[in-house]
């Protein structure tokens, strides 16, 4: 139950974020500032992800315009690893560090806007450092 209450929680934060940025909910769709939103919620936890009562393990936020801020403790880094791979999380390259063949899985997602869009992403590594081989410093948190 309180693993279900955590996710239900993070995913009222990036619901409240997202419309705050996108602007929901208002009569004009006139952009707000000069930059278009870029606000994500990442997170991970343990396993493949289809467990509904598996917890999420780590959850920060990632905010990337009009400079990067959140509680992603790299988060210039990780903003900067997103522009390159424009907003693509399947374009994340990482450090390619060779990793030990543990088996211990791990599900990351990441949820919110980038550049103005609508972003949702999920995937399934063997282990946490095959996050960062592939995916680099956005999920290293």
């Amino acid at each position: 139950m309180r693993n279900r209450t955590r996710t239900a929680a993070a995913a009222a934060a990036l619901l409240a974020a997202t419309a705050a940025l996108t602007g929901a909910g208002r009569a004009s769709a006139a952009p707000t500032g000069l930059y278009a939103p870029s606000a994500l919620v990442l997170t991970m936890a343990p396993g493949d992800g289809t467990d509904p009562d598996a917890s999420v393990a780590r959850a920060v936020t990632l905010s990337c315009a009009p400079a990067p801020s959140g509680t992603h403790p790299a988060a210039a880094d990780a903003c900067a690893g997103l522009a390159a791979s424009d907003g693509s999380f399947a374009g994340l390259r990482g450090d390619g560090r060779p990793c030990p063949a543990v088996a211990a899985r791990v599900t990351v997602t990441a949820d919110g806007v980038w550049r103005g869009k609508r972003v949702s992403y999920r995937e399934t590594f063997g282990n946490y450092c095959a996050v960062l081989t592939s995916r680099g410093t956005v999920f290293d948190f």
